[in-house]
């Protein structure tokens, strides 16, 4: 992913999160690479794209690196997303459109007017158009701009064959169709990013009008399920720099964020302002919660203690260490959940979920009396003997 963005793996959350407030919008040409071969009306048939079974118990094969592209009929803005397609014949698939979601809004709009909805499903594009796709944006703005802002360069995109929608010209496939707002298609279970598969639902039918491609396509494919996964770490990684850039914009002191997994992760602060700071875990929490991402389930916070917050030891350790529960964990019940996690009834229905914060940074006095406070390591000299001695010895 730091190659995709044409960084480290060390520099990406300070490298990208400035970029996600930059505009390069995309550039139309008259065709590219995924117009060399088309099968319109009815020559579609998507049972030549060779659609893997994802999970064990799944009800049909999935496309599930499709990048989802609809218009918003009132603005004309395009929202681009990441969702998955199950195939349910030759030219129709299925379609969940997460409530929680930017794409449910506008597919309201045309169902409240009784129209279809254009869709376009692109695979395999440039992968920072994936990456790109799973920031948190406000509506209106169209992550292909993002694409630009992250390369230097105008994104070159194409109209499709039978609607107006822009794909990107590189793409591997493109499916181009259309959903009527009444029909329904059965759908799952599918094994998501919970690890754990979803219910039967019906959720949108999708018309597939048109498919064309390159002349030797590759089919991209994300796994999906049990933690880790190809989709887990695309979104966690987009949502920890879109947590960076929310929060840095708006409090002192942040140092770093990481993931836990999708729906969990830790933030780094800095000890001389939390500790100065009342309720400033508190304050973080609510921001990524409220800001960065609504269905996000808990985060921990940590301070310049931790050395290592991609390492759950080392996090645990300062939940272990600093952490009252009566006194550290702020839960907020009811708040917008997934639509996807199975323990949400538990809150009170789907789509409900109580979100946690765990403040384990060092609290203010007089948490620190009674004993000498401070992380119990070895001295810098004697790690730097051992180190010197360890390579002496010939190991690694």
């Amino acid at each position: 992913m730091g190659w995709a963005f044409g960084t480290t793996p060390e520099n990406l959350l300070k490298e990208v999160a400035p970029k996600l407030d930059m505009h390069v919008p995309p550039m139309e040409v008259a065709t590219g690479p995924c117009k060399e071969l088309k099968m319109i009306g009815d020559e579609v048939d998507l049972t030549k794209i060779p659609i893997p079974f994802t999970g064990e118990s799944e009800g049909t094969p999935n496309i599930t690196a499709g990048m989802s592209n609809i218009q918003d009929p009132e603005t004309g803005w395009q929202n681009i997303a990441v969702r998955r397609f199950s195939v349910k014949g030759k030219n129709i698939l299925g379609e969940f459109i997460n409530q929680t979601n930017q794409d449910y809004g506008i597919w309201g709009k045309y169902r409240r007017e009784k129209k279809r909805m254009p869709i376009a499903i692109s695979i395999g594009p440039d992968p920072c158009i994936y990456l790109a796709s799973q920031t948190k944006v406000p509506s209106g703005f169209c992550e292909y701009d993002l694409v630009g802002a992250f390369s230097g360069i105008p994104l070159e995109v194409v109209k499709c064959e039978t609607n107006d929608l822009l794909v990107p010209a590189e793409s591997e496939i493109v499916i181009e169709g259309y959903i009527d707002p009444d029909e329904r298609e059965m759908d799952g279970p599918f094994p998501e990013f919970v690890g754990y598969y979803t219910p039967i639902n019906l959720v949108a039918r999708v018309h597939v009008t048109a498919i064309t491609m390159r002349d030797d396509p590759i089919y991209y494919y994300l796994n999906m399920g049990m933690n880790p996964t190809e989709g887990h770490r695309i979104g966690e990684l987009m949502f920890a720099i879109t947590f960076y850039r929310e929060l840095i914009k708006n409090l002192p002191g942040i140092i770093d964020v990481a993931p836990i997994n999708w729906n969990m992760f830790v933030i780094q602060v800095h000890k001389g302002v939390s500790k100065a700071w009342p309720q400033f875990g508190v304050t973080v929490g609510s921001i990524v919660k409220f800001v960065g991402s609504p269905a996000l389930k808990a985060v921990i916070i940590v301070d310049n203690d931790c050395p290592d917050i991609r390492n759950l030891n080392e996090v645990f350790n300062q939940v272990w260490a600093k952490v009252q529960a009566t006194k550290d964990i702020t839960i907020i019940p009811r708040t917008t959940g997934t639509l996807l996690d199975p323990s949400e009834p538990w809150a009170g229905q789907w789509g409900w979920q109580d979100y946690f914060i765990i403040d384990a940074t060092e609290p203010p006095a007089p948490y620190d009396e009674g004993y000498k406070r401070g992380v119990a390591r070895p001295s810098k000299e004697a790690l730097e003997k051992v180190l010197k001695k360890w390579k002496d010895y010939g190991f690694k």
